[in-house]
């Protein structure tokens, strides 16, 4: 029995208070909500609940129930926003769980305040606020200190989203590999589920930056650990997003016909009128398939529908990120001036939510698109404003974007350059010149005299420059114009947020040449171990349970590998290691035990070559299978 069902039957109790009953009914809410079943948490909590992102009814209560509550509350109404689409509920939210984390701080319940603050800074990042959601995972986990090593993985895992959203890719891989001990003695599927999902994003993106093939392989086993564990937690919504984030890695490495099947697989699972903001971000990737299949039609239907679902809600970043991508397929359509007009959007979007990065993109996609229609002055305003927002980004493939696009600012300037001035002046010109120096001069000069014309004042100055927020004016003075700084009047005590086919390699050739032997009796387990190393081209005989495992390796079949679970039907793994090492023909043969069980000691006694644990060593089981066999890596 689950532990919601459980709780349930204990409010039978006629002894209960009523601040007792309302706090079990809190238990049962946070474990429906754990598990996905978020109408499930919502009817858990009948007679406080008022709708979504309402204040609930909290009369009679203690105040540590108060804070119970108004959590539960607070992170139910994040949820039902993201899913449903409500407008205004990421507020709503961030209203209630505040409320939550001051009292539980008034309490000195510092642990329940670090995980109402994490739950917090979920909402920021729902909203694409990502310095806001960074400021609060790390305020949380110094809450925190040492007490609570699972809480502090689960917060430092939703902070590796903050820190993959805003292109911190090897920070994002570093939090994951501090973390990655504890993970992997925790019983909770969830967590496992989290860890594995958020690895295998950023493997995927420093893959495609680092040109590291074996990042993308080991992406798509990430990601489908994750899909075992969520399925094994009964979290279907997180077992969607898996299935989406590997169709998004198998589309972004040119595997079109299998992105379409997994994310197919994505949107069934998260179909229905309660899901329509995450069936929307599935349809967003789908339209970027079709439109590098060429399908762009197809492409534009697919878009629309997520814009305008997207459109309703409040999560500005994920709004901006389908307006990037429908800027793009209105462009392919010849659709000029609607596609720059949703490119432009989408930047203005993404910056006033705080998504940077995503702001940068869509910049770049508009002088990509439209470089040839842009003039010399509106592709230098949309250059200068990308290389701003992106000077912080650790993605290579971005980089490389804004290097292109300096030179198609570079080849513009010329293109409306009298023909006679550049033969007469070329040499000149561009002894010694720098772009970004040209362009940070220019500049200066507008935001001194903004800055001088609003007597110091940052917003007023921000205005007069046509900035949406004064926070990208504040944000030039703390780093590209820092000699500016003193113009401005000193700023207001502010109150403290609590608040991403290279070719095959010799080893892979090599590994083509051999058969392995794999024991498994989890048909999961062993599809996904079996596809993993058929992938690199090995052959793979399974065998379901010992006793069947015994007769094969009696027999003549060749089998240069050996891999072995220890938890079997019939006879275990041990069993099998000591009859292969007795047997002539298979005594040199290298053995893999690849198990979740902790028998590694007597495995060696055995006579195992390499011990992995499922599934977390999967991940590393062709560059083990390559050591064993003597196969050079290069």
């Amino acid at each position: 029995m689950m532990l919601a069902e459980t709780l349930l039957e204990q409010l039978n109790d006629p002894a209960l208070s009523h601040d007792e009953r309302v706090r079990l009914r809190c238990r049962v809410a946070a474990d429906f909500e754990h598990r996905g079943q978020y109408e499930a948490a919502r009817d858990a909590l009948a007679g406080v609940w008022r709708g979504v992102g309402q204040q609930p009814d909290l009369e009679g209560l203690s105040e540590r129930t108060v804070a119970e509550v108004l959590l539960r509350v607070g992170t139910l109404s994040s949820c039902f926003g993201t899913n449903q689409q409500v407008e205004g509920v990421q507020e709503a939210a961030k209203d209630l769980i505040s409320g939550s984390v001051t009292r539980f701080q008034a309490l000195g319940e510092t642990t329940r305040a670090a995980a109402a603050q994490s739950d917090l800074a979920l909402c920021y990042w729902r909203e694409g606020a990502f310095d806001e959601a960074r400021v609060v995972y790390v305020g949380a986990l110094e809450e925190l200190r040492d007490q609570d090593p699972e809480l502090r993985a689960r917060i430092s895992i939703r902070l590796t989203m903050v820190e993959f959203s805003s292109g911190r890719l090897n920070n994002a891989l570093r939090i994951l590999t501090d973390n990655a001990p504890v993970v992997e003695v925790s019983e909770n599927h969830a967590l496992k589920g989290s860890f594995h999902n958020q690895l295998g994003c950023v493997l995927m993106f420093l893959g495609k930056d680092e040109r590291r093939p074996d990042y993308v392989d080991r992406s798509i086993l990430e990601y489908t650990a994750a899909t075992f564990h969520f399925e094994e937690a009964g979290h279907t919504s997180y077992r969607a997003r898996a299935e989406n984030n590997l169709g998004f890695l198998l589309y972004t490495i040119g595997r079109y016909d299998e992105a379409h099947r997994h994310l197919e697989r994505a949107r069934r699972l998260f179909v229905g009128p309660k899901n329509v903001g995450n069936v929307a971000q599935v349809d967003e990737t789908r339209a970027r398939v079709l439109l590098a299949e060429g399908r762009a039609r197809e492409a534009a239907k697919v878009i629309s529908s997520a814009v305008q679902t997207l459109s309703r809600g409040g999560e500005q970043g994920l709004l901006a990120e389908a307006l990037t991508t429908q800027g793009r397929v209105l462009a392919r359509l010849g659709d000029v001036s609607e596609s720059q007009n949703k490119l432009r959007s989408a930047a203005d979007l993404a910056q006033q939510a705080g998504a940077v990065d995503g702001a940068g993109r869509a910049l770049l996609a508009l002088i990509e698109e439209h470089a040839d229609r842009l003039t010399v002055a509106e592709l230098l305003e949309a250059y200068d404003r990308a290389d701003n927002l992106l000077k912080d980004t650790q993605d290579a493939e971005i980089v490389a974007r804004l290097r292109a696009c300096a030179g198609r600012l570079v080849a513009a300037h010329r293109a409306v350059t009298p023909a006679s001035k550049q033969s007469r002046s070329i040499t000149d010109f561009w002894a010694n010149f720098s772009l970004p120096k040209k362009v940070h001069a220019f500049e200066a000069r507008y935001i001194e005299r903004a800055l001088r014309d609003a007597q110091g004042s940052v917003s007023r100055a921000a205005r007069l420059l046509g900035f949406k927020h004064h926070a990208l004016l504040a944000s030039l003075l703390r780093g590209k114009h820092k000699k500016l700084a003193s113009l401005r009047t000193p700023p207001g005590k502010r109150r403290r947020s609590i608040l991403r086919g290279i070719g095959q390699s010799k080893a892979a050739k090599d590994l083509q040449l051999i058969t392995i032997l794999y024991v498994e009796d989890d048909r999961i387990v062993a599809g996904t171990v079996k596809e993993t190393l058929e992938l690199e081209g090995c052959r793979v005989k399974l065998s379901g349970d010992g006793t069947d495992a015994l007769k094969k390796l009696e027999s003549n079949a060749h089998y240069d590998l050996l891999i072995f679970d220890n938890d079997l039907p019939g006879t275990n793994g041990i069993d099998l290691v000591r009859y292969a090492r007795r047997l002539p023909h298979r005594r040199l043969a290298p053995i893999i035990m690849l198990t979740a069980g902790d028998v590694e000691a007597e495995a060696s006694h055995a006579g195992v070559d390499a011990f992995l644990r499922k599934p977390e060593d999967i991940r590393t089981l062709v560059e083990t299978t390559a050591r064993l066999l003597n196969i050079d890596p290069r």
